[in-house]
């Protein structure tokens, strides 16, 4: 049974959004597992009413937030029902897996209500957060508010329903990461099934055909970010330390899903999931902006 603790914690960590699902689980693969449990929590002034169920064993707690620390105190399920019964069964639900590494204590929160998204918070006793490297993928939200709890109970989190496609150096990193700051979560690619099958060597009717059974099954959008210039492209790619085996083929790719798009369309295959925009040119600001008219 998950073991609580009470009275005055402290309550500083930094928060991070996984954008690659695959980087996640390879990080989580290399800690050390503790536990897991699901969680529920409503609030009342501001005031966070929490239910912990480990195999269906229930522990409740009232927290109040005070500065940098939480004062947390155990309450009986009644007094958990009543808040929960006054906020007509609103609520954040996730189930929460803990690990360790090294020094750092890991949380990773699956959001079920009010969205589907995970989180993840980093916190530690012995060592400075600042110090915490995080992984491939992660991006920090640590201090936005929309990323705090009780901002996701009143619904701060505006889209967690997009995948962004496209080639090396395109921008889907530096877009994620401004969108993330309006409560917009984007993934970065579909390795399972998009970018997994955007290769020269498929053809393309095979390559478009799975792309079309995948956009009929999810319910997320598919954004492809293009740039036409490739002397920008190459630009980019040459800024980084370690290139990859793809990165020398950037235009070549950036072809590539443009011609698929293309097909697609005119094949009625798009299902109303699969956008393109064209980055050419673009500021920053410009290129957010114009994936935000499809989120």
């Amino acid at each position: 049974m998950v073991e609580l603790r009470l009275g005055l914690i402290n309550n500083v960590e930094r928060k991070f959004i996984p954008t690659k699902k695959e980087f996640l689980e390879e990080y989580l693969q290399s800690l050390q597992y503790i536990e897991e449990y699901e969680l529920i929590q409503t609030y009342q002034d501001k005031v966070k009413y929490r239910c912990y169920n480990d195999h269906n064993n229930f522990k409740y707690t009232r927290n109040i937030k005070m500065k940098g620390v939480t004062d947390v105190i155990e309450i009986d399920k009644e007094t958990f029902n009543n808040v929960l019964k006054e906020n007509d069964d609103k609520c954040i639900r996730k189930i929460r897996k803990y690990y360790l590494d090294g020094k750092y204590e890991i949380d990773v929160d699956y959001f079920i209500e009010p969205l589907d998204m995970i989180m993840v918070e980093v916190e530690t006793d012995s060592a400075t957060l600042e110090d915490y490297i995080p992984p491939r993928g992660f991006i920090e939200v640590t201090g936005n508010e929309k990323y705090e709890n009780i901002g996701i109970f009143n619904g701060s989190i505006i889209s967690n329903n997009t995948i962004l496609e496209g080639t090396d150096a395109v921008g889907k990193t530096t877009t994620i990461t401004a969108l993330l700051q309006d409560g917009i979560i984007c993934q970065d690619r579909c390795m399972d099934v998009i970018s997994v099958n955007m290769l020269f060597d498929i053809p393309m009717e095979i390559r478009t055909r799975k792309y079309q059974e995948y956009l009929k099954r999810i319910n997320k959008k598919i954004i492809i970010m293009i740039n036409t210039d490739k002397k920008e492209l190459e630009k980019r790619i040459n800024k980084r330390k370690l290139l990859s085996e793809f990165d020398s083929l950037a235009y070549e790719y950036n072809k590539l899903y443009m011609e698929t798009y293309e097909y697609m369309k005119l094949n009625n295959m798009l299902e109303n999931k699969m956008f393109l925009v064209d980055c050419t040119g673009l500021t920053i600001d410009e290129q957010v902006k114009a994936v935000k008219t499809y989120i």
